[in-house]
């Protein structure tokens, strides 16, 4: 017995279960000339969304999928940025010829496009930029848009700031802002940057808001009560597998923060369970012992802590470490409490955008009251509890 579990990548194609209000308000605020900024906290599903505008593209939008997690240099990010711009519309036969064109004229970057495919020149002293500049200018698109799909980009940000410094990360952003705003180039070319760590959070440590205030900001939510039933029944489908009164219920409310991953992870437990019941009726015995299956397997929660260790160092690492884990005790946290804690780590000016990065990124929030704090997931505080606060 199994289901159509999808964990730890996205889901595409066929696997991959619509949004189709948060897919059909992206396609709208792509007007010509906008870029925007695609953001929700981790394991959302944003990346499943991204790759099915890939998939499934709308005529006369040609999609571009760039990933810059491991950049560390702007420009390296412009080269890989190039490259995948060229990569892309070299699939493309319409394209081929003037792309050769270009290469012999504009572009200092291109060796060589033929059969075997395109040969880079990956020359440091090439303004790589300037590269993408002079190829969006100089190509005749016609009516065609090219949409550049940026996954991670806060990282690159983040990455410049820890591997050079935070001027150099200042004048990555305006590169990118000028692009954006060139008027010969943001109709041709247009940005979606999203990622598993909030952009606003990272270029307000470094005054860097107002080189972003262009890009138009679509939030995913978690699931509706609807969208979980659909995502459950498309994960089930095909088992023959049911639900003991009350269970499903049971399920929802154990998960409480409805977000594709936990679904996933939990249902994933629930066949070998069966099987070893020879049933087929799922049972809130059975979800409670998935649960605690799923909280065993640190492969699954592990990224939660292992991200903070990478972002943060020295005292603001042991700041929101030690927020978690009194959330993860006590359930909830004052907004004074926080305070104190701040002044205790010597963090009173900065301990705001460490709140914040913590709720961006999904550990926690405070939505029920403005001036208390809970773990978004109960399943979450409850890993944190056993594997980091004890």
């Amino acid at each position: 017995m199994e289901f159509n579990t999808i964990i730890g990548q996205a889901a595409r194609k066929e696997d991959f279960f619509p949004r189709p209000q948060i897919q059909s308000e992206i396609w709208k605020k792509l007007k010509p000339g906008s870029s925007l900024l695609f953001v929700g906290p981790r394991r959302v599903g944003k990346s499943s969304i991204l790759f099915n505008l890939l998939d499934e593209p709308k005529e006369k939008h040609i999609i571009i999928y760039y990933t810059s997690e491991s950049v560390n240099n702007e420009n390296e990010f412009y080269r890989k940025l190039f490259n995948h711009i060229v990569e892309r519309l070299n699939t493309f036969k319409k394209y081929q010829k003037k792309l050769t064109t270009l290469g012999k004229t504009f572009l200092k970057s291109i060796e060589s496009i033929g059969k075997d495919g395109i040969k880079f020149q990956h020359n440091n002293s090439i303004s790589y930029y300037n590269e993408v500049m002079a190829l969006v200018r100089n190509l005749d698109l016609g009516e065609d848009r090219m949409i550049v799909l940026i996954d991670e980009f806060a990282q690159t940000i983040e990455n410049i700031m820890r591997d050079e410094n935070d001027d150099n990360a200042i004048h990555f952003l305006e590169t990118n802002r000028e692009i954006r705003q060139r008027p010969e180039i943001h109709k041709k070319l247009q940005f979606i940057y999203t990622g598993s760590i909030g952009l606003e959070n990272i270029v307000e440590r470094i005054n860097g808001i107002n080189f972003i205030n262009d890009l138009h900001p679509i939030s995913i939510p978690p699931l509706s009560r609807k969208e979980a039933e659909g995502l459950t029944d498309k994960i089930i489908r095909g088992s023959e597998v049911t639900f003991a009164d009350g269970a499903f219920e049971h399920l929802l409310n154990l998960i409480e923060w409805w977000i594709p991953f936990y679904f996933q992870i939990i249902l994933d437990e629930v066949p070998k369970i069966l099987v070893a019941n020879n049933s087929t009726v799922i049972t809130k015995d059975d979800i409670d012992t998935a649960v605690n299956n799923a909280l065993k397997l640190r492969i699954y929660f592990e990224h939660w802590f292992t991200r903070l260790r990478n972002a943060f160092k020295g005292n603001n690492f042991s700041f929101v470490k030690e927020v978690l884990n009194i959330i993860s005790e006590k359930k909830r946290f004052s907004s004074s409490g926080i305070v104190d804690l701040a002044i205790k780590h010597k963090l009173e000016d900065s301990y705001n955008n460490l709140i914040n990065t913590l709720k961006y990124d999904g550990y926690i929030n405070n939505e029920d009251d403005p001036k208390t704090y809970r773990f978004n997931s109960p399943l979450l505080r409850e890993w944190w509890n056993r594997n980091v606060a004890n």
